[in-house]
């Protein structure tokens, strides 16, 4: 049976860790592009807020991959569309969701990357703030 080298594990490793931080990027995009469409003065609040964390975690495992991305705006295009077409609270489940998938993402990975624990912390914050909008 084959094993693999340590190489090819932290190669698989860094996959994971730059698609993660793509992934963060555009998050950023997606809340600053939200707080410009909703109308509740505290929704706008908490979306940049949790734009400004997608950053800071963008920032944080920048420091692992060594790379430099470019948010892409394709997310928020969709998001926004669903937005108009569905409403506020089809969205919001949609992204407590991904908040949620991204605790479970990162929490393959802190064991060999330790600051992404606070990566984990912020996201399952922003998936409760988000249900705590959903539930009123």
């Amino acid at each position: 049976m084959k094993t693999e080298s340590s190489t090819e594990r932290m190669n698989e490793k860094k996959v994971q860790l730059i698609k993660a931080q793509q992934g963060e990027l555009d998050a950023v995009i997606l809340y600053r592009r939200l707080a410009e469409v909703v109308k509740n003065t505290k929704d706008k609040e908490l979306f940049l807020r949790i734009a400004a964390d997608e950053g800071k975690h963008a920032s944080i495992l920048k420091k692992y991959t060594g790379e430099t991305l470019k948010a892409s705006n394709f997310k928020a295009l969709v998001v926004i569309t669903l937005y108009k077409v569905l409403g506020l609270k089809f969205i919001l489940k949609l992204l407590e969701k991904g908040e949620l998938k991204a605790t479970e993402s990162y929490s393959l990975l802190v064991e060999e990357f330790p600051t992404i624990e606070e990566i984990i912390r912020d996201e399952a914050l922003h998936a409760t703030l988000i249900n705590k909008i959903i539930k009123r």
